[in-house]
């Protein structure tokens, strides 16, 4: 059995891993580009397959506010991406990356986006798994590590 739990913590780190990858990606690739929500809005709003709510939301709070997504957009993914990497604030960095997987989604852009969707809610069910190698499990191991060594020398 623990065999197992150790090929799930060394495929759900590598699943967390690539997804983060490709988040990276994605935002540095928004942020070289860039990217601007302008013409995206319109094109939201024009579309016949969005929700009506949310073809409301992207007229009249995304539209009036075009530069604070400008920023917002490339930066979440580059950010979830490192995040997810790392292994640093995975649980944050799952819900925004679902978060944003959503708002695309309902924007009509059918890309990887739901195959990303997909992917970081099977990571979220299996967080413990995912999260086994990470910089944060490694800060806490070296951290028990040198307090043992402090303990093992004082007790000499």
């Amino acid at each position: 059995m623990k065999i197992l739990n150790q090929i799930g913590n060394y495929l759900f780190s590598f699943i967390r891993i690539g997804l983060g990858i490709s988040w990276l990606q994605q935002g540095t690739f928004k942020l070289q580009a860039h990217f601007t929500m302008s013409g995206l809005t319109e094109a939201v709003v024009s579309n016949t397959v969005t929700p009506d709510w949310y073809k409301a939301f992207m007229e009249h709070f995304v539209e009036p506010n075009t530069a604070l997504f400008n920023f917002l957009i490339p930066w979440g993914e580059i950010f979830a991406g490192i995040g997810l990497i790392t292994g640093i604030l995975i649980l944050p960095a799952l819900l925004g990356t679902i978060f944003m997987n959503i708002n695309y989604w309902l924007s009509n852009m059918i890309y990887i986006y739901p195959l990303q969707l997909l992917v970081a809610i099977i990571i979220l069910i299996e967080i413990k798994c995912a999260s086994h190698f990470s910089l944060t499990n490694l800060y806490f191991y070296l951290l028990d590590r040198t307090k043992r060594i402090k303990e093992s020398k004082s007790s000499m």
